[in-house]
């Protein structure tokens, strides 16, 4: 074969070669071509219904707060099913009201801008009264129980805290400007705090008696130092934490001033430490509106305008044939100057469900009882007695807002909450109790038993506002 023929052959193979590699590439650039495009929209339309998915939140929100709106507006007493439109989407809802004043919301969110994008999302939100009874007691001023009680919950005292023989508290026991003390064979399981000291007792500011046992740690602190080398210029030999003989304290000890006593802290000890003392706790307001109780069983014995006077003489008359068998709600507002002669009396009374007693009187029971199968038992007592009056706990015609005495037994199927913002309540003798004592003091002696009940935590009427948000949630769609 001649060179001219061969390079001729060559020539044909070198063509064939390039199209079948020329063809293979754009088969190889239509499929990526093609990828791009299926990723492209495939990503487009990720993001479109990315962007529903939110904006459906966005409409289920606004379906949550138009909600909260309709029951502002008719204080408490919308209910059922509602329907709205956002510039987003649509919504649909229900209100549900639950026991004792709370309401279950749920919404529905949807958005459907084209076939295939669309989202819905549902939301569940519960309202409740405000968080405001959190401690088994809570005093503006001092707490002094005596002989053989029983607290199962934590203890905060504005100002002091004395627990004498054989008290056992099952928390802790904060004084957040004065001191705390014990007397013997006390037990308080968790943590104690002062922020003063006792100038009659040989300035201290906790004293455990010999015998007792505080399972937490122990701080004595000042009451708002300015700063934190000389405490204010406060004297550290004021602020003495004594340990008797025979007592412990299991954790560590901080204060700023001296240890003093044999008995043993099994922790670190820091002397001469300042430490700021907590701030105060308020009492929860309490507001009375009648829309926050069920009409069919509140009743008025005069009214928030208009004082009555007869408002105590026509309660006690009413609930004569009720005793046995007592519940509902009870709003008592007596004219003229009230006084122990003129108080609610409550003696023999058996709660049988829900009760709520508002009164501007003192309240008094000599034996209460239940019957209920889950109930809450409120009392408010908003009486002020005379600058300068006592409150004893062994005296039943002493100034006190609310007196408890003689077997007050609710069993733990009810929970009792005791409310006095501007006065002492005094317990005495086999009180148990499932619930709070909040007042201005608080006394109790003679075998009592209190156990922090969280069914108290939410009572309506208390707190500064009406409802607030307690679960938001989102459900499956």
């Amino acid at each position: 074969m001649s060179i001219g023929r061969i390079g001729r052959a060559l020539h044909r193979e070198e063509s064939g070669f390039a199209m079948i590699v020329a063809v293979v590439l754009l088969g190889v650039m239509g499929t990526l071509m093609a990828l791009v495009m299926s990723v492209g929209s495939h990503t487009t339309f990720a993001t479109a219904k990315g962007r529903s998915w939110v904006q459906a939140l966005h409409v289920a929100e606004a379906g949550v707060h138009q909600a909260i709106a309709k029951l502002e507006e008719t204080n408490g007493a919308f209910t059922g099913t509602f329907s709205g439109t956002t510039d987003e989407g649509n919504f649909t809802g229900t209100v549900t009201p639950q026991p004792r004043k709370r309401f279950q919301i749920d919404v529905a969110g949807v958005v459907e801008p084209g076939q295939g994008l669309g989202a819905t999302r549902r939301l569940r939100v519960t309202l409740a009264p405000p968080s405001s009874f959190l401690y088994a007691m809570l005093s503006n001023t001092s707490i002094a129980t005596k002989g053989n009680d029983v607290i199962d919950g934590d203890i905060w005292s504005n100002q002091n805290v004395l627990l004498e023989q054989n008290n056992i508290v099952h928390g802790s026991v904060t004084a957040a400007t004065g001191w705390v003390a014990t007397k013997t064979g006390v037990t308080i399981d968790e943590d104690v705090w002062s922020g003063g000291y006792d100038p009659n007792n040989l300035d201290r500011a906790v004293h455990l008696g010999a015998g007792g046992t505080i399972g937490g740690n122990v701080k004595a602190s000042v009451t708002s130092p300015p700063d934190p080398i000389t405490c204010g210029g406060e004297d550290p030999t004021k602020y003495k934490v004594r340990v008797e003989g025979t007592a412990t304290v299991v954790g560590n000890m901080v204060s700023w001033g001296p240890k003093t006593g044999s008995g043993t802290v099994q922790g670190t000890i820091s002397q001469n430490v300042c430490t700021a003392a907590s701030p105060t706790k308020p009492l929860p307001t309490f507001t009375y509106s009648a829309s926050n109780y069920d009409p069919a069983t509140h009743h008025e014995f005069g009214t928030a305008e208009t004082a009555s006077g007869t408002a105590v003489s026509d309660f006690q008359a009413h609930i004569i044939p009720e005793k046995s068998a007592m519940s509902g709600s009870y709003y008592i507002n007596q004219s003229g100057l009230a006084g122990q002669s003129l108080r609610i009396d409550l003696t023999g009374v058996t709660i049988a469900g829900d009760t709520t007693i508002i009164a501007n009187v003192p309240i008094y029971a000599n034996g209460l009882t239940d019957s209920a199968g889950d109930a809450l038992f409120t009392l408010v007592s908003t009486y002020q007695p005379p600058t300068g009056s006592v409150c004893d706990v062994n005296q039943d015609n002493s100034e006190c807002s609310i007196h408890l005495k003689n077997n007050f037994e609710p069993s733990g199927n009810t929970a009792v909450v005791i409310y006095a913002p501007y006065g002492p309540v005094a317990v005495k003798n086999n009180q148990v109790q499932f619930g709070t004592i909040y007042a201005d003091a608080i006394q109790i002696k003679n075998n009592q038993t209190l156990n922090y009940d969280s069914r108290v935590e939410r009572v309506v009427g208390f707190g500064d506002v009406t409802y607030e948000v307690e679960t938001w949630f989102e459900l499956a769609p």
